[in-house]
């Protein structure tokens, strides 16, 4: 399940360029609008020209027309209308989608690169967070990046790394904070900062004063899993290539709650990211132990295309991440 985040509410869409554009596409010299695509894309986006045209606040009518026109100009049909099912793109239609995204993508970002250099960091900004690390990431994404860039249109949507990346690679998000292991085929990413996993144990285990501990140990112990897709996918499987096949006697989609059935002595887990107070949510102590021997790393990058130039935004994004992810490796200054 995803949830998305504004930094912004617009009630208007922004204006886009009046003039028409040359495209080369099958072979043809064709004049298309930006608006043209724009429509196109919107319904192609919502499912049915009325939710299109309710989105781009035009009538149903002129949504039709622009569409019919858009088809004249191909020279092909690009949706098939049902009356009950809405729109259905057509092959042609669904590669066309893919080259109007590009272009309309192109388009803002010169128009936004004219507006970065004259008034700073300004346009839409989409960003995925994996769930995983939404706690640890998007309150510091919020204060520090956000809220210091009022012309920056930023929208935050939480959910599964993977899906997220879909998303990524379909062209709805600009980038991804998540896991290297995480990573899909076609994805380029920055990392940001190291993740090595750690053992989190009860403050009364038998291990847990020992600073260090080897997976082995813990071979007959009840193993709380932190219950989503990306880590039964990934960190399950880095746990086995490390010697061990954890025993899953409790699991939890919540990141605090596994913590918690740790805290309670239920089991040992293990976990990549770290609160700065080894303390479960009602007040338990915990004890966090290094893991001995080699063991796979689940570094912290942010995930976009290799297709696109980033553009200054998304630039400022990575390089705001890598400040922030150096800043937690160094930890707390002392006073």
């Amino acid at each position: 399940m995803l949830k998305s985040w504004h930094s912004r509410v617009t009630a208007t869409q922004r204006p886009a360029p009046r003039d028409r554009t040359h495209i080369t596409y099958a072979g043809e010299v064709v004049n298309y609008t930006f608006k043209q695509l724009q429509y196109f894309i919107a319904v192609a986006d919502a499912g049915t020209i009325s939710g299109a045209a309710a989105a781009c606040h035009i009538s149903q009518a002129a949504m039709s027309q622009s569409i019919g026109e858009l088809e004249r100009i191909v020279g092909s049909q690009l949706l098939v209308r049902h009356r009950a099912r809405g729109v259905v793109l057509t092959a042609v239609g669904t590669h066309f989608l893919r080259d109007a995204k590009d272009l309309v993508r192109h388009a803002e970002e010169v128009q936004g690169l004219i507006g970065e250099r004259q008034s700073g960091l300004v346009g839409p900004l989409n960003i995925g967070m994996y769930s995983g690390l939404s706690a640890f990431w998007l309150p510091v994404v919020c204060e520090q990046f956000t809220k210091p860039h009022p012309g920056l249109e930023v929208r935050i949507t939480e959910g599964d790394g993977a899906e997220l990346q879909e998303r990524l690679l379909e062209g709805y998000l600009d980038a991804v904070i998540t896991h290297t292991r995480h990573l899909l085929p076609h994805v380029q990413h920055t990392t940001v900062m190291s993740g090595r996993p750690y053992v989190l144990l009860p403050a009364g285990h038998r291990l847990a004063g020992n600073g260090t501990v080897r997976l082995a140990d813990l071979a007959d112990e009840d193993f709380v899993s932190l219950d989503i897709p990306t880590v039964r996918d990934n960190q399950l499987v880095n746990l086995r290539m490390s010697g061990l096949d954890p025993k899953i006697a409790w699991s939890s989609s919540n990141f605090e709650a596994v913590r918690g059935m740790v805290a309670r002595g239920l089991g040992y887990t293990v976990l990549v990211q770290r609160p700065p107070a080894d303390v479960s949510y009602d007040g338990l102590p915990l004890a966090v132990l290094e893991i001995e021997g080699q063991v796979g790393h689940s570094d912290i990058c942010v995930a976009y295309t290799a297709a696109e130039r980033p553009s200054l935004r998304l630039r400022a994004f990575i390089e705001f991440c890598e400040r922030v992810g150096a800043e937690r490796e160094r930890g707390p200054e002392a006073p």
